[in-house]
Order: C-alpha cells, then structure tokens, then sequence
C-alpha cells in the first residue's frame, strides 16, 4: 500500500498532464501512464518498477506485489481483445490493442494484431505512425527480425507528420525520440551481426561515453565541458522515454545512469549503478564497477559530512573547566581500588595458608 498510493497520484497527475508528458514510444491511446516531463529519479524507479511488473506472465509462480497498474492493463487488454473476438474492432482498436500486448509483453501476439490493422488502415490515416512505430517495437524483440523493426521504424518517421492541435515543441521532442529508437535498433543490429554483447559495452546513441572516460578522468557529478557541449539538451528525457519502452534493458539502464551522474545527480546515478552490479549481476563488466565504486564512495563521504558526530555541548555562561586527575578521579580512581582489593585478597589467603599449616601440625 506505500507503494501503490504514490503511483496513483503519479499516474493522475500525468493523465491531466499528458499534452507535457512524455507519451510512451509505445502507442496505445488511453493507457493510465503517462510520464511527466523532467521526472525525477524516484518517479522514474516507481514507473520503472510497475512496467516490469506488467510483463511477468498471469501464470506465473510469483507475482508483483502491490502492482496497482497491472490490473488496470489486463481489463484493458480483456475489452479490446472482446471487440476483437466479435469482429466489431477497429483499426485503432487492433493498435491499441497491439499496444496492450506489448506493454504485457506479448510481441507475437502484437504482431498479428498489428499486422490485421496494417492491411486496413488507410493509407492517409492519421494512425500511420502509431501503428508502424508499434509494430517497429514488436519486431524488435526478436534479434532475427530487426530488419523488419528498423524497415517500420523509418515508414513510421515517414509518416509520422505534426498534428494540427500538436505544439511543435511536443511534436519535435516525439519525433527526435524516434530516431534515437531507431539509431537504436540500427545499434542492435550491428552488435547482432558481429556477435558482441550489447552488456560489455555502454549504448552510443547519446555520444560516445568510453572516449570520454579514456581522455578524462571519471568525475562523481559532472564530465568534461567539450562532452557536455555535445549532448542532447533532452538526453535524460529521451533516456526516460526509451526505458519506458524497454524497462528491463540493462544497457539503457546504465547510460541513464551515466547521463543522470553528467547532469550532477551523482547520488541517483550511484544507485542506478549499485542496482546493476548487485541486482542485475554485471559486476563482471570492469567498467561500470569502477563506476559504481567511485560513486557510492562519494556518496558514503556526502553523508559523513552531511551527518558529522555530535561534540559535546556545554551549558551557556560556562565555560568547561580543566579538571586535574587525582588518586579518586578518571582511571586512577580504579586502580587504586584495585590495587587495595588485592592486598585485601591476598591477606586473606595467607591467613588461610596458615590455619591449613597449624591444622597439620597437629
């Protein structure tokens, strides 16, 4: 229940706010989620955190505690998937319903809804985009078929025009997010074909990190100003967006967390970074554990002199006195009585030393 009160009035604020949130690269009009703009760290784990809980399956062996969307999306998935059964659905019915899919984690089961909506959607529908971008992120999630997902990913951008009611600003940020979706994809697809591991290395789509922390040394809180100069003003809300599309993403994961430490929230980005070497067992990869050292070490000296050790408090007016030690005060006091305690003993002993002497004389 702590957990699931924030996340209402996170998701209700978000909903009356949606025009200045950032939509989800998933497109499924209607849904609960929406994220603010410039989210917090906190926002951005809480949000991350019901996402993943969406796609665990409903037969699962253990399920999400708390989750306060996951209910919200499977009677969601439950009507349209009605409409479809009936054959009463329609073409943005099936989108939004492959939305639904994707959020619950179910690509193939996207992809075929998708596919139907594709071979009636009018050509000069105003949904073009929506649903080739879905469908981009459906085929992503097989690295066999990322040509196909990139192929979508362009016609979407292609079609993808500024709505009248839309500002620009709004718009302009949305389509940016899509190409940074597909330098992605395209990302993928080139550590695909010559077999490296997307988890050994940091994603460049956002500049190139290593140069950076080859020529300059890895600082808590900032990177150098040449490096700064070249990122995207909305890189962090673009790292945000692209989270929301994959949450369980490790690699995206740490360049937020990168990105979070260049704009000067080092204590977030040591978190991020302490949650992937430790929950998500990457402390394999040199780099992010030097990483993560460095920050929780600056974060562990930001809270020593945020909380120095209480001194000792004198009463106002009077001032502390030297008092000298004598035999009856501090350590010497017990050594004295410990002194005396001995002689007592060992008086005590001799005297019974000599009545043992005078019982075998006689």
């Amino acid at each position: 229940m702590k957990r699931t009160l924030p996340l209402l009035m996170l998701v209700g604020l978000a909903s009356f706010s949606c025009k200045a949130s950032l939509l989800a690269g998933i497109y499924l009009p209607g849904e609960p989620l929406a994220i603010p703009k410039n989210a917090s760290f906190a926002q951005v784990r809480l949000i991350l955190s019901e996402l993943r809980a969406l796609g665990i399956p409903t037969d699962a062996t253990q399920q999400p505690a708390e989750a306060s969307l996951r209910p919200i999306y499977l009677q969601l998935n439950k009507e349209l998937e009605s409409k479809l059964n009936a054959g009463s659905a329609t073409s943005e019915d099936k989108i939004r319903l492959g939305g639904c899919f994707l959020r619950l984690n179910q690509p193939t089961k996207a992809i075929a809804c998708l596919e139907s909506a594709r071979k009636e959607l009018d050509a000069n529908s105003a949904l073009q985009h929506q649903l080739y971008f879905n469908l981009a992120m459906a085929y992503s999630s097989d690295d066999l078929l990322l040509e196909r997902a990139i192929d979508y990913q362009k016609q979407g951008l292609l079609s993808f025009q500024k709505p009248p009611d839309s500002p620009f600003p709004i718009w302009q940020f949305n389509r940016r997010s899509e190409l940074f979706f597909l330098k992605f994809l395209q990302e993928k697809q080139l550590n695909r074909d010559r077999k490296s591991s997307s988890q050994n290395t940091i994603t460049n789509i956002f500049g190139d990190f290593e140069s950076e922390w080859k020529k300059n040394k890895y600082t808590p809180g900032t990177a150098s100003p040449i490096f700064l100069d070249s990122q995207n003003p909305d890189a962090l809300d673009l790292a945000i967006k692209l989270l929301s599309c994959f949450p369980q993403d490790n690699n995206l994961f740490w360049l937020y967390g990168e990105i979070l430490n260049a704009t000067g929230d080092a204590g977030s980005a040591a978190k991020v970074l302490d949650e992937l070497v430790n929950a998500r067992q990457m402390s394999s990869n040199p780099v992010l554990f030097e990483h993560s050292r460095i920050l929780r070490r600056h974060a562990s000296e930001n809270n020593e002199q945020a909380n120095p050790k209480q001194e000792a408090i004198t009463l106002e007016g009077e001032p502390p006195s030297l008092i000298r030690p004598t035999l009856f005060s501090g350590d010497l006091k017990y050594l004295l009585v410990g002194f005396i305690s001995g002689i007592v003993v060992g008086y005590i002993g001799l005297l019974q030393l000599k009545q043992w002497f005078a019982y075998k004389k006689n």
